[in-house]
């Protein structure tokens, strides 16, 4: 069960979660995070603490995630912060599932106390990176508003890339199913209230123009068993 958040002080916020909680918020936005340090910004997870929700966001710019989490208590004041994605999935393999978890954000960075034995203390630093997409809200609306291009909405379907759809598992739980919705040139990928995504699919354009339907074949009538009684 989740412990109360609760807010310390204007521009601080705690909450209370337990491993498995942590475990699950954060590894449905960490597989997002980009690994290519020639583009810091897209190697972080930006967490915004605004009213009554704690978002994590993370994008390589080919896939976005989008987390969040309730808090019990209104944040006062909004608080930004983004850190490494690198540094936050070596402390997450430390918390224990079953453990008693704090987190503490401050626009100075982000604290985790795994307050059950053993007790330990993690800190990490905000970046100083501007959050990407600081304007997340409008970005996505924009795109769930679009026009679906042809592209998506093609007779061949909609192209994934499986590497990028392998990434969206770890935001189901609770046997919820993820569910798919073209939005202009991207995929709306949602699980029940707690995560939104987006994936940009592979253009088939040119790839339809000199190879057959991959339906072709699989629904024709077999030849008649000659050899039958």
């Amino acid at each position: 069960m989740t412990a109360p958040a609760t807010t310390t002080r204007t521009n601080e916020i705690t909450i209370g979660m337990t491993g498995r909680e942590l475990r699950q918020f954060l590894g449905a936005v960490l597989p997002h995070a980009s690994t290519d340090d020639s583009l810091p910004v897209l190697t972080m997870v930006t967490f915004e603490a605004t009213g009554d929700m704690l978002h994590a966001l993370a994008t390589d710019r080919y896939t976005l995630a989008i987390a969040r989490h309730p808090l019990p208590d209104p944040a006062p004041d909004k608080v930004t912060l983004t850190v490494p994605a690198a540094a936050l999935g070596a402390v997450l393999r430390q918390i224990k599932v079953r453990a008693d978890v704090r987190l503490t954000l401050t626009s100075d960075g982000l604290t985790l106390d795994q307050l059950s034995d053993p007790r330990l203390t993690y800190r990490l630093h905000a970046t100083g990176e501007a959050p990407l997409l600081a304007d997340w809200r409008n970005w996505i609306a924009n795109r769930l508003t679009a026009k679906p291009e042809p592209v998506v909405t093609s007779a061949r379907g909609v192209a994934l890339n499986p590497d990028y759809l392998a990434r969206f598992r770890a935001a189901s739980r609770d046997h919820l199913p993820l569910e798919i919705r073209p939005a202009g040139r991207c995929m709306v990928i949602t699980c029940g209230t707690h995560f939104l995504g987006l994936v940009t699919p592979m253009d088939l354009t040119k790839m339809s123009e000199y190879s057959t339907d991959p339906l072709t074949g699989w629904l024709s009538t077999p030849p008649a068993d000659t050899n039958a009684a």
